[in-house]
């Protein structure tokens, strides 16, 4: 008996001594630690494009119909659009409808149709800042704002704001579980002037308000997208400005650049920096327009993966890639489509408008888009 209660006693040390190991030794904390911590990487596709640019014919080939419908001039890309994370895309035209006077060059605006069909088209992140912004004044501009935010309310517009209030917000979306931050600039307004008791109605590009801006992005957002309306029209590579301003944005810890206004594309680049590496395409071309010359007729589209480790705050790009997009339509100016070039063929370039004028093929846009994009090192040029 006595045996056995001594047997008891040792047992029951032993236990109380492990539990009292268990419970207080430091590796076995740390190890569990860790564990806890480590959080799986994260990621989200995107696809931009260029200028959503809108010139009278695009719109009066329909007058004769009950009412306007632009679906079928972004049907050939909704394979890209609709099934990526982020769309992107410039609005350089005004879509405010007949009550402000339909126009085309040099002041725009189009129906609000158009709105419709690229929320369908599944863009879900409209730039509102460019030279063309307030080709209707400040109500112009303020019921395009409106008429986004009333009937489009998931939709993501940088660049121009309704109030100082709306101006100091900080813009971020919850992409896949990436706190994703916008952030939107352009160089001007075509010469018209923002009123003195509405500085903040359309965002210009200004190095020490970016700055401010990045600051406040960057506290509440894991990586930052900016769209910059930039460059010299027509110019197939970025000039010193733009070249300047993408390596401050790089410094200021944007990770993407989104490029518009040139009206024909320019390269792409990846710049390294300190704090994280900056995806750049300097200009993504038009992607719908009547510009009848056969460069403005080649647009592009941006395609990656972002990639974010929450553990390292780091941000790497996967299947990047430069996309090139042909605008077409038929010689009464009847029909508009955006063709990538996947699906473009000679077939339809010969029925192109301009083929009598220019060589639309294929090859043509292939080995233009080449001698354009150069040796983009990082990002893949699709040319099939």
């Amino acid at each position: 008996m006595k045996k056995q209660w001594t047997w008891i006693m040792i047992l029951c040390v032993f236990n109380f001594t492990l539990m009292g190991f268990i419970l207080t030794h430091p590796t076995s904390k740390k190890q569990d630690a860790k564990i806890v911590e480590k959080e799986e990487k994260k990621s989200f596709t995107f696809v931009g494009v260029g200028d959503n640019l809108y010139h009278n014919t695009q719109y009066m080939c329909q007058e004769q119909n009950e009412y306007y419908n632009f679906d079928s001039y972004y049907e050939m890309t909704n394979k890209y659009t609709q099934k990526a994370d982020l769309a992107y895309i410039n609005f350089e035209t005004l879509c405010i409808g007949e009550e402000y006077g339909l126009s085309g060059y040099p002041t725009f605006n189009g129906p609000t149709e158009i709105l419709s069909s690229v929320n369908k088209a599944g863009f879900d992140w409209w730039s509102l800042s460019s030279n063309h912004s307030m080709d209707r004044g400040v109500e112009g501009l303020l019921k395009q704002i409106e008429l986004v935010r009333e009937n489009y309310p998931d939709v993501i517009t940088t660049g121009s704001h309704t109030s100082k209030k709306d101006r100091n917000r900080t813009l971020v979306k919850e992409i896949n579980g990436i706190k994703v931050g916008f952030l939107g600039y352009t160089y001007g307004l075509n010469g018209f002037v923002l009123p003195e008791d509405k500085p903040w109605l359309v965002d210009l590009i200004d190095k020490e308000q970016m700055k401010k801006d990045m600051e406040a992005l960057s506290k509440v957002s894991d990586i930052q997208l900016v769209s910059m309306h930039w460059g010299d029209e027509y110019q197939t590579y970025p000039n010193d400005e733009q070249q300047d301003l993408a390596n401050y944005l790089n410094e200021l810890g944007a990770e993407v650049v989104i490029g518009s206004h040139p009206h024909v594309i320019q390269p792409a680049k990846i710049i390294k920096g300190k704090k994280q590496d900056t995806l750049v395409y300097y200009s993504l071309g038009n992607y719908t327009s009547t510009q009848d010359v056969d460069e403005r007729m080649v647009g592009g589209m941006a395609s990656f993966t972002v990639n974010y480790d929450p553990n390292t705050k780091k941000t790497s790009f996967t299947n990047t890639k430069f996309i090139p997009l042909i605008t077409w339509f038929d010689a009464g100016y009847s029909t508009w489509k955006t063709y990538s070039i996947e699906d473009y063929n000679d077939s339809i370039a010969s029925t192109h408008r301009l083929s009598g004028e220019y060589d639309m093929s294929k090859e043509w846009v292939q080995q233009y888009v080449q001698s354009v994009m150069q040796d983009s090192e990082g990002i893949e040029v699709v040319l099939e």
